[in-house]
């Protein structure tokens, strides 16, 4: 990352003063938030947000951004994922306080440390307009035995209930909302993840990820790891053959995430005669692939809320 920085009004919350980061020819802008987190935002999507984006919106975008910050990535926010952003249902009561439970622990030394709820992150992490809705919140941990406040400048702690909810929430959850999409980043490949795996898996009602278009601070193995751990489920192409597809689909096995296998009808011969007992749809088409895949999916998990 470069080092010549700069102040500006973050371009995602608007109410902080954001690092603004020199990225070179990238067209849009690269900003560090004490609210937000990392973030790159591209010269279309700041004309989409220049036109008007009110508090409840932007709360979303920037809850997005911490949440995408918290598996490892920096978001770029484009004009196709800003849309899902906006669209996105909020979170309910419950999932916004168990957020502000585990942002509270990041940075912690100590089971007996505080975290001082009065940091711009917690808007963030409980995709909150306003600091009121923050102690509410604070006020349904302290219901629960899970956290409670120590003193009026805004030291809180986690009490034991907490952390043991917390390790719960570190297992694999089912309800995630992520479908991990692994095939091959060809180029001539793109036409097809953007009309047929993410439309299936959007329409479906979940969320697709792709690991070339998350950017992201860890190496590239951990990082593959991270967001099959952090998936509903995993989608499967063996166009190509490639083998880092074998190696997700594998790992996916091994922790009991549900594979979507699929692959272009062309390349069907090829395929490894260890996937060919899988029910796989044999694609021709971007349109047939999204048709038949978010029908299976749909068939297999039930339709997603987004």
């Amino acid at each position: 990352m470069s080092q010549n920085t700069e102040k500006d009004r973050c371009e995602a919350c608007a109410d902080q003063m954001a690092e603004t980061v020199s990225s070179g020819g990238f067209d849009g802008v690269h900003q560090i938030c004490p609210r937000c987190g990392e973030f790159k935002i591209s010269g279309t999507a700041l004309t989409v947000m220049a036109g008007g984006v009110g508090k409840e919106k932007r709360a979303k975008i920037s809850g997005w951004i911490r949440n995408q910050n918290h598996f490892g990535s920096i978001p770029l926010i484009t004009t196709d994922n800003l849309r899902n952003i906006l669209d996105s249902p909020m979170p309910n009561v419950a999932e916004r306080a168990l957020a502000l439970l585990q942002e509270g622990q990041i940075g912690l030394k100590t089971l007996s440390d505080h975290f001082d709820v009065t940091e711009p992150r917690f808007l963030a992490a409980t995709y909150s307009t306003n600091k009121q809705d923050v102690n509410y919140l604070l006020g349904v941990l302290r219901e629960q035995g899970f956290a409670e406040a120590k003193s009026l400048a805004g030291g809180c702690e986690i009490l034991p209930r907490g952390y043991i909810k917390l390790d719960e929430m570190q297992r694999p959850s089912p309800l995630s909302l992520n479908g991990f999409v692994a095939m091959s980043f060809h180029p001539e490949l793109n036409e097809i993840y953007s009309n047929g795996f993410q439309v299936a898996v959007m329409g479906a009602g979940y969320a697709p990820v792709r690991m070339d278009r998350l950017e992201h601070i860890n190496r590239i193995d951990d990082e593959i790891i991270k967001q099959i751990n952090a998936s509903k489920f995993i989608v499967a192409d063996f166009t190509g053959h490639k083998g880092g597809v074998y190696f997700e689909a594998g790992y996916a096995m091994g922790i009991g995430l549900p594979i979507f296998w699929t692959c272009k009808n062309s390349d069907m011969p090829e395929l490894h005669f260890d996937i060919r007992q899988f029910n796989c749809i044999a694609w021709e088409t971007p349109e047939d692939l999204a048709r038949r895949l978010g029908a299976r999916i749909e068939a297999v998990l039930g339709r997603g809320p987004k």
